[in-house]
């Protein structure tokens, strides 16, 4: 095939750009691999920084140059996207200087010496999940050890009671999962668009109008969720985040205002109910796959050189990438040689970033001592990732605890994993012990 017709697909690729329904993971590395090297910087038509916003314009990066170089600049390229179902969330969509205020009331919380002191009780929480699962020879990993795991944790630390797991999980997979492959938001979503009035056809399928309903809903009934939940705290604070943004002050000097405390509240529910769940499934599926790479890594956990566990972490968030980054354009400006008007969207989604052979040498190889690893798994510049150390002591424990209890596994021959694409992962994954 020609360079002309390489460039003709790749310029169908970039117009046509959706990494949302589950069908675009089947070739999403070949698309990657494509754009990168035809068109790096590539203007799509049709893409969409939300699972059900409509569909607008924008550019796809996908050289890890141009990726950082965006996440670095806040100025130009603002973390605030409109892509918000009710506000924007705290400190997430705000920007500098005012997202390094925020930041500063939450560092402290998650800082390495505050998770450092989690991980006996992430142990033994793993160990419990684990043990339960494996009363099966047959058993799905993400519903019963990836998606519990991360957030009953995140749901105690932030003051969630224990007992509103099977809501909040429903609200999160209808805000996050609607349509991008995911079957249980996609039916939550169905079910929600029909209690508000909307027409739902026999195939389940949903218009967008209703699709963006039912995500309002819910957003709203989280809302209200925490409405309550800081009634009751300011009654009778307990030691979680809820009772502490209550009592914390932006730069020192002012109480943080009620919507302020539930926009911040709101983006700790989402970042921390989706992400490390979504990574443990597809590191799992490809061990799965990879006996080779799993025993390899099986042999690191027990090393006297704990340096070398983390680096395999590094290396498997970097090769399971699951974010897209969007920005949006703040003004004109030109960028190697493509013109950016403001309020365009530019796109870095990670999978790609951590996959260019210009930074990582055999990119699709997992490479477990690979060094230097400056991956953008958690992100990049002021918006790096809040969560990031308690992120890697969740993944590195999940994974010890299950392979010490499990070192021999495979996917199930009669099942098949529900993948789903965007902020990408796995709603499910049957595995049978070996």
């Amino acid at each position: 095939m020609s360079d002309r017709d390489d460039r003709n697909r790749a310029a169908t690729e970039a117009r046509h750009y959706n990494p949302y329904p589950s069908e675009f993971l089947e070739r999403e590395f070949e698309i990657y691999d494509l754009l990168r090297e035809q068109l790096p910087i590539a203007r799509s038509e049709v893409m969409s920084n939300t699972t059900l916003g409509e569909a607008k314009g924008g550019w796809v990066l996908t050289r890890y140059d141009d990726g950082s170089e965006v996440l670095r600049d806040p100025e130009t390229f603002s973390n605030q996207t409109l892509a918000y179902p009710v506000r924007p969330w705290i400190p997430q969509a705000i920007d500098p200087p005012m997202h390094t205020s925020y930041r500063r009331i939450l560092n402290p919380w998650f800082a390495p010496e505050a998770m450092t002191k989690l991980e006996p009780h992430l142990e033994q929480y793993a160990n419990e999940l684990a043990d339960k699962m494996l009363e099966k020879d047959e058993f799905d990993f993400v519903a019963d050890y990836a998606d519990p795991f991360p957030t009953v944790i995140f749901c105690e630390l932030a003051g969630f009671p224990a007992d509103d797991y099977p809501r909040i999980m429903d609200w999160k997979n209808i805000i996050m999962h609607g349509g991008d492959g995911h079957r249980r938001g996609h039916d939550l979503t169905c079910a929600k668009a029909r209690e508000l009035g909307h027409d739902v056809d026999g195939d389940d399928g949903l218009t967008n109008e209703a699709a963006l309903a039912a995500r309002a809903a819910a957003a709203g009934e989280v809302y209200q969720y925490f409405q309550q939940l800081l009634d009751a705290r300011r009654e009778s604070p307990q030691d979680d985040l809820v009772s502490k943004l209550l009592t914390a002050k932006y730069e020192g000097e002012r109480p943080l205002t009620q919507e302020e405390i539930e926009d911040t509240l709101f983006l700790l529910f989402m970042a921390g109910l989706d992400t490390v769940a979504s990574a443990l499934g597809l590191m799992i599926q490809d061990f799965a796959q990879n006996e080779v790479k799993r025993k390899e890594f099986i042999e690191l956990m027990d090393s006297d050189d704990p340096s070398q566990l983390s680096q395999a972490i590094e290396e498997l968030v970097r090769v399971h990438s699951i974010v897209l980054l969007p920005r949006r354009v703040t003004r004109e400006a030109s960028f190697h040689g493509a013109v950016f008007q403001p309020e365009d969207t530019v796109m870095v989604p990670t999978q790609a970033s951590n996959r260019d052979p210009e930074a990582f040498p055999d990119p699709n190889t997992l490479i477990f001592d690979r060094m230097p690893n400056r991956h953008l798994g958690f992100g990049l510049g002021p918006h790096r990732c809040l969560g990031i150390h308690l992120a890697r002591r969740e993944l590195r424990i999940a994974l010890q605890v299950f392979h010490r209890k499990c070192p021999n596994y495979r996917l199930d021959p009669n099942k098949t994993a529900n993948a789903f694409g965007g902020m990408k992962g796995l709603a499910s994954l049957p595995l049978v012990r070996t």
